[in-house]
């Protein structure tokens, strides 16, 4: 596993695994909320737990990624997505790419956030070896790994397409996203299911299959199944 640095957050880059990227839009988050979270970080580093410093680590991600992912679906005043243009380009962007740089897994385009689940394509790989090491929580950026050149990839094009379709200029995305390498089949099957009922749990709509914009959605038309990953 690599350790990279990128606006002072580590981040872990395991090769070989596959990844749960968020990325958001820009101004998404308020500077009280990015502050609330980070202090929310220490105080849960700092207290005593049963579980192992790794498994304490975990548990702290997945409690952070909730409390995110719940003012994302909660407040939707930058809500670019939303726009069938932009989120047909995204959709595009996030296909073009698969075969190629990665295999695509899973996808949802929410109103001002993205889920992808994906595994980059060998090619894609750092060749080094590197033993597993802790994650890190949070928001990150990695530099340098292959990764951070998929996530370049995904982002860049986007942002600059859907400015065009929107007739705004600036920022589109949010420089950092917040992502996490898949250890196992159950929590593959999670995390799928995760993407998959995202829009259910925001209210988006009443079922899964019914978010035009998901790989579930995409999986119902192929062959009426909806449990949300791509064949």
């Amino acid at each position: 596993m690599l350790l990279m640095h990128r606006r002072s957050l580590p981040h872990w880059y395991v090769p070989g695994a596959a990844h749960f990227v968020t990325y958001r839009l820009a101004d998404t988050l308020p500077a009280n909320v990015v502050q609330a979270l980070k202090d929310k970080k220490t105080k849960l580093l700092l207290q005593k737990s049963t579980r192992t410093p790794s498994e304490h680590k975990r548990h702290i991600h997945k409690v952070l990624f909730a409390a995110y992912e719940d003012y994302l679906d909660r407040v939707s005043e930058v809500d670019w997505l939303k726009d069938a243009r932009v989120a047909s380009m995204l959709r595009q962007n996030l296909y073009h790419h698969d075969g190629g740089k990665y295999h695509l897994h899973a996808y949802c385009i929410m109103p001002n956030h993205v889920h992808a689940l994906f595994t980059p394509s060998p090619s894609e790989l750092d060749e080094t070896s590197h033993r597993e090491k802790e994650i890190e929580i949070g928001e990150s950026a990695d530099k340098g790994s292959r990764l951070s050149k998929i996530m370049h990839s995904l982002k860049s094009y986007t942002a600059n397409e859907a400015n065009k379709l929107l007739k705004r200029e600036g920022s589109f995305w949010q420089p950092e996203s917040y992502d996490h390498w898949v250890r196992d089949e159950d929590e593959f099957e999670r995390i799928v299911n995760y993407i998959r009922a995202n829009p259910v749990s925001a209210g988006l709509v009443e079922r899964h299959e019914d978010w035009y914009w998901s790989s579930c959605h995409d999986r119902y038309l192929l062959d009426a199944d909806t449990c949300g990953w791509l064949p």
